[in-house]
Order: C-alpha cells, then structure tokens, then sequence
C-alpha cells in the first residue's frame, strides 16, 4: 500500500473515460472565484451599455496597461508568498515524519529492557512519538482534545486522565502566566469587533491555561528519555542523541506554529484587493468601445484569470487545512503509524527474555527491588517442588 507519493493525480477517471486537469474542478479555485467574477462580468455589460450610449464616458486601453504591470507584479509576490508557506509546510511535516521514524526504531534498537516495567515504558514511549505526529495534526487544525479514532490505542489510561482534569480552553492574543493578561483581557476588543479580528489574525493563538497537547506529549517523552538514563539502560552518548531528537520535534511544531500563526499582513492583502477590484472596475470603461460581446469575453476572462490567482493564493497559505488543496497529513501520520506497527510487532534486540534471567542485571540503586523479586520467585520454586513430590 502505498501511504505518501511524491506523483500527483493529473487526470480524472469516470465512466471508462480519462480526463485531463483542464476538465477537473475538484480542487480547482472555481467554486471561490466563480461569484466575484460573475459579478464582475455583470459589471461590465452595465458599462458597455453605457459607453455605447455615452461615446464620451470610454477611456484608453493604454492607460490601463501600466496598471495591469504594477498589479501582475503584486498577484505573483502575494502568490509566490503563499507557496513558500505550502512548501516550508510541506517540507517541515516531511522531517517530522523521517524525526519520528527514526526516533522510533531508536527506542525499539537501542533501549534495553530490564523489566517488565521497562518493556511497558519503551513501548509507550513508542506509541507517543505517533500520537505526537497525530496530535501536531489535529493542533495545526485546531481541532481539540483527545476523543478522534486515530489516537486509540496510543495515549495510556494515566495520559488520557490527566488530560482530562486539564482545561483546554483558547485565548487569543494571550501569553500563558502574564500577570497583566487579567486587566489585559478587560481592555482588550470585543470579540465581534474589527480589531478583535485583526489581533485574532495577526497574533496568532496562544493559549493562557493549559500546554497543548504536543508540547505535553513531549513531556512524557522527554519523563522516559530521562527514566532510561536513570535506570541506566543507555549510553551516555545514545542518551544525548534522544535529548536532540525530542528537541528537534519540539522545533518542528514550532515551524509550524510560524507558519500558522504568521499570515501575509493585513495591510498588503488589502491593498492587493483594493488594487484589483479597482481595475476590474475600470476595465470595461476601455473595452466598451469594443462592443458589448467582446467586453464580456475579455471582462470575463480578465477576471477569471485575476481573482483566480489571488483565490489560489489565499487557498495555499495554511497548508494545514482539510480542502483539496492542502497537504495530506493524515497520510503522514499514517506512514508514522505503519513504522510503529512494524517495531511492535517485532523482538527488540534488547528486549526482556525472561524476567528470572534479568532481574540481577538491574543496577544497584534498585537492589531492594530485585531482592523482593527473587525471594518470590524462589518461595513460588519451592511451593512448586513440595507440590510435584
């Protein structure tokens, strides 16, 4: 099966017949665009009625043509902006990805297991690493909590309970633990207000009461990373290797907190608009002249072609999202999913073989626990020989 590829689906399939992209609308920017450049072109036959009637109301063509320069210019910088977020997007999940594989058969090669708690530990430990990359997902989306299907069997019965006493309310514009963030709030814009937008788009979200879920799953993996040095079942060296991976996860979300929470300024996107809106509105005073059915060819296309881009634009900036257009991130996980699955289902070369076998090899800080141990399974011996005889 294959889980992620790099080849795009170009073609349609229906009825026994192969369609190319230019027949496509599946995630195509028509269903965006098509309304304003109806209205547009709509605009355009009001006004080639006019100029036929009112010769003097056209204007040159020529006039308009530097305005079309300085606005393409403006359309590929806003474009162009926008694709560079899809691509970090793009290329930041793909290291996660590759980070939380590696991370993975890591643990499952080189922690050795002493115990059966160790075992326990190593494979949670495992399991979080996934459900990290799952709930980087889910976060980026701002979908909350812990109840979606592709966390089953992953978070254990303590997580899920801890999590669950926590609040996971949203407070944009906040930073967790300000001592101003109380008289803050009862200054800050009313919630349906323009400025409340603004900051909401502008500020990102931050949250003022609880840590979000990735950033606590790196708790608990950075808890194990540290309960394996202590039991001593690492390398010093192998143990500063795991201490840079966690931390290079933890720098991945914060890539993609960037590139979720820094969209293009407002001031641009609105001189943009302004800029274009106002040359669809000019257009047909200088196609009029033309007559009313090329004015509507050409508004048609015109518009089309613009509000096209800039949908296309606003389409691609967070690549996080659900539509056609963004990455496919459920993929992702699930190629996490498939690498977990593999290790689990397999011996660790330093996996516990028996638990008699290994608990002398236990260090020294931990002495009482395995003279417990033993006594038991030598009492357990000697019920069993009393019972054969």
């Amino acid at each position: 099966m294959i889980i992620d590829s790099a080849r795009p689906t170009n073609v349609v399939k229906a009825f026994g017949l192969v369609y190319p992209d230019v027949l496509r609308l599946r995630g195509s920017v028509i269903r965006i665009s098509f309304p304003p450049v109806l209205l547009m072109t709509g605009y355009g036959v009001g006004i080639a009625f006019l100029v036929r009637e009112y010769p003097g109301l056209a204007i040159n063509i020529a006039v308009l043509s530097l305005v079309s320069l300085v606005l393409s210019l403006l359309l590929v910088f806003r474009t162009n902006s926008a694709y560079d977020r899809f691509w970090e997007g793009r290329r930041t999940w793909q290291d996660l990805k590759v980070s939380s594989k590696s991370l993975i058969r890591s643990l499952w090669v080189g922690v050795a297991e002493m115990s059966i708690e160790d075992s326990v530990h190593k494979r949670q430990a495992m399991k979080n690493i996934a459900a990290f990359a799952i709930s980087v997902k889910h976060y980026l989306r701002g979908e909350d909590g812990i109840e979606y299907a592709d966390y089953d069997g992953l978070l254990s019965p303590e997580f899920r309970l801890q999590y669950a006493t926590r609040s996971t309310a949203y407070n944009y514009g906040s930073i967790p633990g300000d001592a101003n963030a109380t008289r803050s709030s009862a200054t800050a814009a009313p919630n349906g207000s323009p400025v409340y937008f603004a900051q909401r788009v502008n500020e990102g979200w931050e949250r003022s009461d609880d840590t979000p879920l990735p950033s606590q799953l790196l708790f608990e993996l950075q808890k194990f990373v540290e309960y394996i040095q202590d039991n001593k079942l690492i390398h010093v060296q192998f143990y500063a290797s795991l201490l840079n991976n966690v931390n290079g996860l933890a720098s991945l979300l914060g890539v993609c907190e960037r590139i979720l929470s820094t969209p293009i300024p407002l001031a641009y996107r609105v001189h943009l608009n302004h800029g274009l809106y106002l040359y669809l509105l000019t257009l047909p005073f200088a196609l009029g002249s033309m007559g009313i059915a090329k004015t509507v060819i050409v508004q048609f296309i015109v518009s089309f072609l613009m509000i096209g881009i800039d949908s296309i634009s606003r389409e691609i900036q967070n690549p996080f999202g659900l539509d056609a257009n963004d990455l496919p991130l459920d993929s992702y996980c699930d190629s996490i999913l498939v690498e977990l699955s593999y290790a689990l289902q397999r011996r660790a070369p330093k996996s516990l073989e028996a638990l008699e076998d290994t608990l002398s090899q236990r260090p020294a800080d931990n002495k009482a626990t395995v003279t417990a141990s033993a006594s038991g399974i030598a009492v357990a011996s000697a019920i069993a020989g009393n019972g054969a005889k």
